[in-house]
């Protein structure tokens, strides 16, 4: 049974600690354990990071070196990290289905709850 981790980002540009921190994270966790199921769902504020435009303009400094939220995305799609972005909270944020990132993939809240139902541990950073 592989183990199940559900990461939650609500923040973009106004925090970008929080993104940048739960993408390290969850990476990490994923190169350590291959078989672990990962997902980040992006809602409120963080729908935003599901365009490149936005992603790519978000970066700091963690640990010595540029982090990039974008370029931090799009590597963990890469490694299997699975992205769904609320689309409950698109339009709000003016993000249309044709803006998001290869790999992200709307999804209601309710798929949310189906999630947890299905065993996924949940995680959630106030940065």
């Amino acid at each position: 049974m592989s183990k199940k981790f559900l990461f939650t980002i609500s923040n973009s540009v106004s925090r970008p600690m929080e993104p940048i921190a739960i993408l390290k994270i969850a990476s990490n966790m994923k190169a350590f354990e291959d078989d672990a199921e990962i997902v980040i769902f992006l809602l409120g504020e963080g729908v935003q990071l599901a365009k490149k435009s936005v992603a790519a303009s978000i970066s700091m400094e963690l640990e010595g070196a540029k982090a990039n939220v974008g370029e931090m995305l799009e590597m963990a799609a890469e490694i299997g990290i699975r992205i769904f972005v609320c689309h409950g909270f698109m339009p709000g944020f003016d993000v249309a289905p044709g803006d998001l990132m290869e790999g992200a993939v709307a999804k209601s809240s309710a798929y949310l709850g189906e999630l947890l139902l299905d065993g996924y541990v949940p995680f959630s950073l106030s940065a």
